[in-house]
């Protein structure tokens, strides 16, 4: 079994590129940044818009967001006033446009999608109900990070059978 993960989550040989090198991703923050989102600020975004998508936001949920973005390579190397400042950043885009989640999802890497999507997924579900609302925020963030139906259906059953105990 040690197998199965050595090759699927580390210990790389070669020159092959390690998927989990948040410098890699952070280099390529110059394109988000021509549509006015930093990669963590547009990171952030989906993710509160994913715990408050309901209207409400629920102290599991909010104790989930908090572990989320302590353990997350994406925002490890921030300090609390840099995260604080973020914070301010998009509740404020998200409030007062239309188009701001749409605009922080598609400037997000390619490779940041999928798994911002188990964790939006993950922080919807923490409170052990799909609400109509969460529903269509999750279609719509499919939509928005441009992911295939079939990882989408993938990382969904994945995350709901965690969920379910």
């Amino acid at each position: 079994m040690a197998d199965f993960f050595v090759s699927t989550l580390g210990a790389r040989r070669g020159r092959e590129e390690n998927p989990l090198d948040w410098s890699r991703l952070l280099a390529s923050q110059e394109e988000g940044a021509q549509e006015g989102w930093t990669i963590p600020e547009a990171f952030v975004a989906v993710l509160f818009a994913a715990t408050t998508c309901d209207g409400q936001l629920a102290a599991v949920e909010h104790e989930e967001l908090l572990a989320l973005v302590h353990r997350s390579r994406a925002l490890k190397s921030l300090s609390t006033n840099e995260l604080a400042e973020i914070n301010t950043k998009i509740v404020a885009r998200l409030r007062d446009a239309d188009s701001a989640l749409q605009e922080a999802c598609k400037s997000l890497p390619e490779e940041m999608r999928l798994p911002l999507f188990a964790h939006a997924l993950d922080l919807v579900l923490a409170d052990g109900e799909l609400k109509q609302d969460e529903a269509e925020f999750l279609d719509s963030i499919v939509l928005h990070l441009s992911l295939d139906r079939e990882s989408v259906e993938r990382v969904s059953s994945v995350i709901a059978l965690k969920n379910r105990f």
